[in-house]
């Protein structure tokens, strides 16, 4: 069995593993994340590469940002904000001595479902993870839709009301972020719209998920009233997703996916939005919940790079 050194960059760890080409995870480990300069990076990704030496035959990393998987190129690189336009691939390669491959985490998260996840048995499908935003990506024919620049299936910004995103979005806490998706399909839009019950803040609340399932648990009817119109919401971006893509299958992940009522919930008000459209014009998408959970990104970086490499 070939080994392969995958690495998951995130805002508050690095999170790594050696892994088996059929994606078994023999080694696992986490190091905090420099966020301050390319070198720290540089360094910390080399001290992980300099523990598992000679284990390895490739590296996979999964980072945020716009990447050109392809060409290895980091446009962005989300909370490193030192990253821009940079040959982030090379650099790695560099410092670790294997081929090496660098892709965006959501479309990681994706490439994990579709590997051998809850997309595995579709053709074409779609993975939502619900965090800050909307991460995830688009699978079509099997394979993760990358776009023309990187950035498909970038459902954060999804359009849900054209009149204000028309006027623009100045910054991300302004009544005119109520123009996306992740507005109302996210932990954070959930516990907007929680505080919005609750006569509080939409932003600056100080409520958390913790928080709002204790109240939801105990039928608090804020609490209830939020996470429904949370499904409404969801439900009706997923409707207008699939007036454009004409999915098999959305597989919904992140952090308050672990709650099962979360994918029950958003399962049961998209048959009610299909209900309420009696003459729509495509088919009804399968609602499920995501396989993999926090290894999503490191399952989904290595079977990237398999893909690279035969290709």
């Amino acid at each position: 069995m070939k080994q392969y050194l995958v690495l998951d960059l995130g805002g508050t760890f690095i999170k790594y593993a050696l892994m088996g080409d059929d994606g078994t995870f023999l080694k696992q480990g986490k190091r905090q994340s420099p966020l301050d300069s390319m070198e720290d990076l540089l360094s910390a990704v080399k001290n992980i590469g300099d523990e598992l030496h000679g284990e390895y035959i490739g590296a996979a990393v999964s980072m945020p940002g716009r990447i050109d998987t392809k060409k290895g190129i980091a446009h962005t690189g989300g909370a490193f904000r030192f990253i821009k336009d940079a040959p982030v691939g090379q650099y790695f390669e560099e410092v670790l001595h294997v081929p090496t491959t660098i892709a965006n985490d959501g479309k990681c998260a994706a490439s994990a479902e579709a590997w051998n996840g809850a997309l595995a048995d579709v053709d074409n499908g779609a993975v939502l993870v619900l965090g800050t935003g909307i991460g995830g990506g688009i699978v079509l024919n099997r394979k993760v839709w990358m776009g023309n620049t990187f950035g498909a299936g970038e459902l954060s910004v999804f359009a849900t009301d054209l009149n204000r995103l028309s006027q623009g979005i100045p910054e991300i806490q302004s009544e005119n972020i109520l123009a996306t998706w992740s507005s109302y399909t996210s932990t954070t839009g959930l516990l907007r719209l929680y505080a919005k019950h609750k006569n509080l803040p939409q932003w600056g609340h100080g409520l958390d998920g913790f928080t709002f399932f204790k109240a939801y648990d105990a039928e608090e009817e804020e609490a209830v009233e939020a996470f429904e119109e949370f499904g409404r919401y969801t439900a009706a971006g997923i409707y207008a997703v699939q007036a454009v893509l004409d999915l098999q299958r959305f597989a919904i992940g992140g952090g308050i996916s672990a709650r099962p009522e979360v994918t029950e919930k958003i399962r049961q008000c998209v048959d009610r939005q299909f209900e309420i459209i009696p003459f729509t014009p495509f088919g009804k998408p399968e609602v499920v919940a995501c396989k993999y959970g926090n290894d999503a990104n490191l399952i989904g970086a290595l079977s990237l790079h398999l893909d690279h490499v035969k290709n």
